[in-house]
């Protein structure tokens, strides 16, 4: 599960290093800030990790804008895709009005606010 993971991060173009270094810290193998001590330790899944950088794209961000996120914030991999990441953007553009190119333009200078 963990080398199919990965896989899915090829198109980023990171190295061996990096890819591990993002799936350990998004899924709790290695201490993050973001989690603290909440995170269980956990196994990634080729298909969560799909569906959420397929959720990523579909908000208007390229694989290049991806990559820069998933260097701020590989911690993204791990959140919960409906309770998290969609709640979090339903948020921004109902109560605070972000949307479109100013929505992406957040996600790519505080990526944080996807957790």
């Amino acid at each position: 599960m963990w080398e199919a993971s990965r896989e899915a991060l090829n198109a980023f173009q990171f190295s061996d290093n990096e890819e591990d270094l993002i799936l350990r810290k998004a899924f709790g193998q290695l201490h993050s800030l973001y989690w603290e001590e909440e995170r269980v330790k956990d196994v990634p899944e080729l298909e969560h990790v799909n569906k959420t950088l397929d959720y990523l794209r579909s908000l208007g961000l390229s694989d290049e804008d991806l990559c820069k996120v998933l260097k701020k914030f590989p911690e993204v991999l791990g959140c919960h895709l409906d309770e998290e990441l969609k709640n979090n953007i339903q948020l921004l553009e109902k109560e605070w009005g972000i949307k479109g190119k100013s929505l992406w333009s957040l996600l790519l200078r505080n990526s944080k606010v996807l957790g």
